[in-house]
């Protein structure tokens, strides 16, 4: 299977105000709908995402699937989201940033996250990427163990390519894993 990012296509809904729950705080805010058609794939290709965009600017930004195709691969797809948070060290810092991290379906905890030193772990669509992937302590500090972590930067409103990124972190990696048991 060969992806592209260039496959998508994005038709924008109208925004409109919400309030959501993120870690059990309640969050006020925008949600900007999205439909996209993944022509990755030849059927089951339609998504619908929400892109909720808090009013604080240090707010997490999240992007979440609320209808996925009809495949076995995206079943678990409900109970992912990404979320993005705004990159604080100078040269970035008009920047938002994901923790590069894939699903796990082997029962060991939810997602596996790629740290400095395990590229070879990307898939193919994502190691072209260059700037935009970069060492999480680079962009944001951190007091935890996860400055090594690996990070996407992104625009800070470019949510075609926060759902870009869902898309190939969350999706075609499970689809690939699906094609690979075959």
């Amino acid at each position: 299977m060969r992806y592209s990012f260039d496959k998508l296509a994005f038709v924008a809904g109208e925004r409109r105000a919400a309030t959501w729950t993120f870690a059990g705080t309640k969050v006020a805010g925008h949600e900007h709908p999205y439909a996209v058609t993944d022509h990755n794939h030849i059927s089951r290709n339609r998504w619908e995402f929400v892109v909720r965009v808090p009013h604080t600017a240090g707010g997490r930004i999240e992007v979440r699937p609320v209808q996925v195709p009809n495949d076995d691969a995206w079943a678990p797809l409900d109970r992912y989201g990404l979320t993005f948070m705004p990159a604080t060290r100078p040269g970035y810092t008009k920047d938002r940033y994901c923790l590069v991290s894939f699903p796990r379906t082997d029962g060991g905890g939810t997602r596996s996250v790629i740290h400095q030193g395990e590229e070879s772990k990307l898939p193919y669509w994502l190691r072209h990427l260059g700037r935009r992937l970069v060492r999480k302590d680079k962009v944001r500090s951190t007091r935890g163990t996860d400055g090594h972590a690996l990070v996407i930067l992104v625009p800070r409103d470019d949510y075609e390519r926060m759902i870009a990124l869902y898309l190939a972190t969350k999706a075609w990696v499970l689809k690939s894993r699906a094609a690979g048991r075959k």
